[in-house]
């Protein structure tokens, strides 16, 4: 069974995991778009 703390105190930690997760997030979707843009040049020579 899953245990789930209500304890006031345990709530800025809380805070502060859920804004790093978010965090993380944004940084891995800069870097998958980031690295999506490589792939295509709009400046490529079509031959």
């Amino acid at each position: 069974m899953t245990v789930v703390l209500n304890d006031p105190s345990l709530w800025p930690v809380i805070n502060y995991y859920r804004g790093f997760a978010y965090f993380q997030v944004l940084c891995l979707t800069a870097v998958v778009y980031d690295w999506s843009a490589h792939d295509t040049n709009p400046y490529r020579e079509n031959y």
